[in-house]
């Protein structure tokens, strides 16, 4: 039987304790590809204790960060998703899929500093039906894995998604 200290390292997830950091380093799924319809308002997700969202911009592409707006800290769940980003309730600030500050409407064009905001975003991948994000250190994300099931063509496979109250080793056993 394992003590209360460590089973707390082995299934707390958040981004400063050692199973989060060594989880961050591998691609994680985020939810299903037909959860994030273009120009739609934002999903909120919860992913390895971090609050984050999910939107797939005007061009499809799917971007998943931080719930706050590096701003003011308001939360992009609330924004739109308009024209190629998501644009914050409280100032108007836009960001697109890679966290890049693409607009700054309350700020004078002589002023603007957008090309020094940055929210935090991940690197996303879509496989097989579902959105993968690499929440993990490293400049350059490892290779995405070869699973067999992501192999399965698209009439023969299901994906089912289902909340479970339990931690991540509990499930895995």
């Amino acid at each position: 039987m394992l003590s209360a200290s460590d089973n707390a390292i082995l299934t707390q997830v958040g981004p400063d304790k050692p199973m989060g950091k060594l989880m961050r380093q591998f691609w994680v799924p985020v939810c299903l590809s037909s959860e994030l319809v273009a120009d739609a308002e934002p999903l909120r997700i919860m992913l390895l204790g971090e609050q984050l969202i999910a939107f797939r911009d005007t061009a499809g592409k799917v971007g998943v960060m931080d719930h706050r707006c590096p701003h003011r800290c308001a939360s992009m769940y609330f924004g739109r998703n308009e024209q190629g980003g998501v644009r914050c309730v409280y100032h108007g600030w836009k960001f697109d899929v890679e966290g890049n500050c693409v607009d700054m409407p309350n700020v004078p064009p002589e002023q603007d500093f957008k090309h020094r905001v940055k929210a935090r975003a991940f690197k996303v991948q879509e496989r097989s039906g579902m959105v993968w994000a690499y929440m993990g250190s490293r400049e350059t994300p490892p290779a995405f894995p070869n699973i067999d099931a992501l192999q399965i063509p698209e009439g023969e496979r299901s994906i089912f998604v289902h909340q479970r109250d339990c931690n991540w080793l509990q499930s895995a056993e």
